[in-house]
């Protein structure tokens, strides 16, 4: 089963490379990894070492990508960040510098082509400077 896995990032690296990759849901949330922490409610200042960790259920064999999105004014995510790419999943966290964003509601993303759906954090709050502001519309 493991050559399946190899095939498939293959082809979405090829694929990739040709057509933009659409965004991935986080719901329903995969089982085969599950966010740790952040655990949500957070509040993160810009340029300060934070620890993202995970739990997986199953053999996960790919390089993970570990991204930080957004909440636009729509409710929607973007992606704003990468904090890191290529982790190995077995481990089970990474250590992370928050890039200087713009304040407000953000997730963690983690991705790889071997997982059906991306696992995703609760919404935690960017600040700068130490001043939290809470979102406007929590969804």
């Amino acid at each position: 089963m493991r050559w399946i896995a190899l095939a498939r990032a293959r082809l979405k690296r090829v694929t990739d490379a040709v057509l933009p990759p659409r965004p991935t849901p986080c719901e329903p949330a995969s089982d085969a990894l599950l966010v740790r922490a952040p655990t949500g409610g957070e509040c993160w200042n810009c340029v300060e070492r934070r620890q993202i960790s995970w739990r997986i259920t199953e053999g996960l064999d790919h390089p993970c990508c570990v991204l930080l999105e957004r909440r636009t004014e729509e409710g929607e995510w973007s992606e704003a960040a990468v904090l890191a790419s290529q982790v190995d999943p077995r481990a089970l966290r990474a250590s992370v510098v928050v890039p200087e964003l713009p304040e407000g509601p953000y997730r963690v993303r983690i991705t790889s082509p071997e997982l059906p759906y991306d696992a995703c954090s609760p919404p935690l709050t960017i600040s700068r400077g130490g001043t939290a502001h809470a979102p406007a519309h929590p969804r």
